[in-house]
C-alpha cells in the first residue's frame, strides 16, 4: 500500500515516481539482486575478514529467520551498540528483511544517551560487545534495563554476560524457508532505517527513513561520483550514527554490487587509514573534513602514483577547507566530491567529478534533481538572488520524522514540508551553493555578526594549523568576542601575535580578528566527528572565570 508519509505530500510522492527516483524496492531487495548477480565477488573486507555477497546473503537470511523466532514483529526495533563492522550492514539488511527498525547507536554513547534512544525507540533488542576500548557495555545495560520496560533481548559479541545471550547463536543455521521471509517485505514507504544526530548540543534525536527515501540519498551519491560495481570504497568515518560513515561507504556499494573496506576505528592512527587505501587499491574512500584535514600530512608522504586506482575522496559532514582539499586532489591523484545535508534532512546539493576544481572545492555544488532548494531571510521568504540567507529545502530523500519526538519534528519541518538547515548560503550565478556559516553560530561583536567559519577558512591556510575552529568567548563590555581554538602540526608553534599577523594578511577586517588563541591537543568532539562547539565555549568561558577570580 501507498501511505501518505507525514513529511511527503502524495503528489509529490507521485512526482517523485514520476522521474524514476523512487523505485518501490526494498533496500535489502537491492542487496539480493546483486547477490545473485555475482555470489562469489568479495562485499566487505573487515580487517583480517573478506566476506563475499553470496556468504553476507547467507548471514542475512539466516539472522533474519532467527529474528522472527525471537518473536520480533513488523516494526520493532532492533539496535546494535559497536565499532565500524560488517556486523552493521548484516543486522540492518537481515532487519530490512522482515520489516524491523534497525538503529545504530555509536560505541562511544554511555548510560545516558544510550538509555534516551532505547527507551525512545521502545527497542525489543539490543546488541553490545561484553567490553570495548576499557568500557563494560554489557553491564551498561544491565545497569539501564530496569528503566527500558521494552527490552526484551540482549546479545553481545565477542564474549558472554549474565542475562545476555551470544550474538553468534544468531548466526548458526536457521529453519525457516525463504518464502517465510519473504511473506514479511515490508512496504518500501514504511521506516526502514534510522539515522542519529550528532548530539552536539542535547541528546540525540532519531530520523526514520523509508526504503524510497533512503535509495534517493545514496543515488544523489553514487551518480554524480559515477559510482559503479567496480568501485572499491574506504569507510573511514565513524559508522555508529548510521550517517556518514554508513550510509555512503558501506551500504551503498552493497546496493550498486561494489565492494566496502571499512577501517574498524580511525582513533588517531592516520598511516593506518592512508595504508588501507593503498593496501587495498581502493578507488573511493569517505570521510569528514576533520579526517582529510588530518591525513594530508601522512599523504605527502607518498606519491600520487602510490595511490593506484583512487579517483574519488567523498567529503561529507561539514564545509572542507579548499586549501585541504587543493593537497587532497593533489597528493592522491584524486578528485573531491562533496556533499551538503543533514542527518534528519537529506541532502540538497552536490559536487560531482566532473565540475571544475574551483566549483568542487569553493561550493558544495548544484541542487539535486527534484529538489526544491531555497535561501529564506528572517522573514521566512525567499531572499533576493545573490543575497545570503537560510538554506532551507522539500525533497525526495528527508526523513519520515523523528522517532517519538512529533515537537521536533515540527520544530525543523515546515507546515508544508520544508526542512530548516540553520545554515547560511549563497548561490552563485551558476547555481553552486556556498555555505557561509550558522544562523545561530554568528558572534555577536557589539552589535557586529562575525563568521567564525570565514575565519577559520583562513586561519586554516597557516601551516601550523591542522584544525581549527572559531568560537564565541563572553565579554562583560561587548557581549562577545571571538576565540580561536587550533590543533598544530606535530612540533609546530603558533602565537597570538603570529596568528593575527596572519590573519591580517589573508585581509580579514580588524573587527573580525579572533581576540584570544587556544592551542588544544584535540578538540571535542560529536559521534560524527563533528567538534562540539558549546564545549569549547564552555572552556575558554571558564578560563576567563577563573582569571577574574585569581
Amino acid at each position: 500500500m501507498n501511505i501518505q508519509l507525514p513529511l511527503t505530500s502524495p503528489e509529490h510522492a507521485a512526482r517523485y515516481r514520476k522521474a524514476g527516483l523512487w523505485h518501490d524496492k526494498t533496500l535489502f531487495e537491492w542487496f539480493a539482486a546483486n547477490a545473485s548477480r555475482h555470489p562469489d565477488k568479495l562485499a566487505i573486507i573487515d580487517g583480517a575478514e573478506r566476506i563475499t555477497y553470496g556468504e553476507l546473503r547467507q548471514r542475512v537470511d539466516g539472522l533474519a529467520g532467527h529474528l522472527l523466532d525471537l518473536g520480533l514483529a513488523p516494526g520493532d526495533v532492533v539496535s546494535l551498540q559497536y565499532r565500524n563492522s560488517s556486523i552493521m550492514p548484516l543486522v540492518h539488511l537481515a532487519c530490512n528483511r522482515i520489516g524491523l527498525l534497525y538503529l545504530p547507536l555509536h560505541d562511544s554513547w554511555r548510560d545516558v544517551e544510550v538509555m534516551h534512544l532505547l527507551r525512545r525507540a521502545r527497542a525489543r533488542m539490543v546488541i553490545v560487545p561484553v567490553e570495548y576500548r576499557d568500557f563494560h557495555h554489557a553491564d551498561m545495560i544491565a545497569r539501564i534495563r530496569a528503566d527500558l520496560p521494552q527490552l526484551q533481548h540482549v546479545f553481545t559479541l565477542d564474549g558472554a554476560a549474565p542475562g545476555t545471550r551470544r550474538f553468534s547463536e544468531l548466526l548458526e543455521p536457521g529453519h525457516r524457508t525463504q518464502a517465510e521471509l519473504d511473506a514479511r517485505r515490508p512496504d518500501p514507504d514504511l521506516p526502514a532505517h534510522t539515522m542519529l544526530s550528532g548530539g552536539t548540543t542535547a541528546l540525540s534525536k532519531i530520523s526514520r527513513f523509508t526504503c524510497n527515501d533512503l535509495m534517493v540519498m545514496l543515488d544523489n551519491f553514487a551518480l554524480p561520483a559515477r559510482f559503479g560495481a567496480d568501485d572499491v570504497i574506504a569507510a573511514l568515518a565513524p559508522a555508529g550514527t548510521g550517517a556518514t560513515g554508513y550510509i555512503f561507504p558501506i551500504l551503498t556499494p552493497l546496493l550498486h554490487g561494489a565492494t566496502s573496506v571499512i577501517l574498524q576505528r580511525w582513533g588517531n592512527n592516520v598511516p593506518e587509514a592512508v595504508d588501507l587505501i593503498i593496501r587495498n587499491r581502493c578507488t573511493c574512500a569517505v570521510g569528514i573534513p576533520t579526517q582529510l584535514t588530518l591525513m594530508v600530512p601522512e599523504i605527502e608522504q607518498h606519491k600520487p602514483e602510490d595511490f593506484g586506482p583512487f579517483r574519488l575522496f567523498f567529503n561529507a559532514g561539514a564545509p572542507l577547507s579548499y586549501d585541504t582539499g587543493l593537497k587532497i586532489e593533489e597528493g592522491m591523484g584524486c578528485v573531491i566530491q562533496s556533499m551538503y545535508g543533514t542527518t534528519d534532512g537529506g541532502c540538497p546539493t552536490v559536487t560531482t567529478v566532473d565540475d571544475p576544481r574551483e566549483k568542487r572545492l569553493r561550493t558544495v555544488g548544484r541542487v539535486v534533481p527534484q529538489c526544491e532548494c531555497e535561501l529564506w531571510g528572517p522573514d521566512g521568504k525567499p531572499v533576493a538572488p545573490g543575497e545570503q540567507g537560510e538554506v532551507v529545502w522539500r525533497g525526495a530523500d528527508k526523513c519520515y520524522g523523528y522517532l517519538g519526538d512529533d515537537e521536533q519534528t515540527a520544530a525543523h519541518f515546515t507546515a508544508d514540508h520544508f526542512y530548516k538547515s540553520g545554515d547560511l548560503g549563497q548561490f552563485d550565478a551558476d547555481g553552486y551553493l556556498r555555505i557561509t556559516g550558522r544562523v545561530k553560530d554568528m558572534i555577536l561583536r557589539g552589535g557586529r555578526n562575525i563568521s567564525p567559519l570565514t575565519i577559520e577558512q583562513q586561519l586554516i591556510k597557516h601551516p601550523a594549523v591542522v584544525d581549527v575552529a572559531v568560537v564565541a568567548m563572553p565579554d562583560a563590555v561587548l557581549g562577545e568576542r571571538a576565540c580561536a581554538f587550533v590543533l598544530l602540526r606535530q612540533g609546530a608553534s603558533l602565537g597570538f601575535e603570529e596568528m593575527v599577523e596572519f590573519l591580517t594578511s589573508q585581509h580579514l577586517a580588524v573587527w573580525q580578528l579572533p581576540e584570544r588563541l587556544e592551542v588544544i591537543d584535540d578538540f571535542p568532539r560529536g559521534p560524527g566527528g563533528k567538534v562540539q562547539k558549546a564545549r569549547l565555549t564552555q572552556i575558554v568561558t571558564d578560563k576567563l572565570k577563573a582569571k577574574a577570580g585569581a
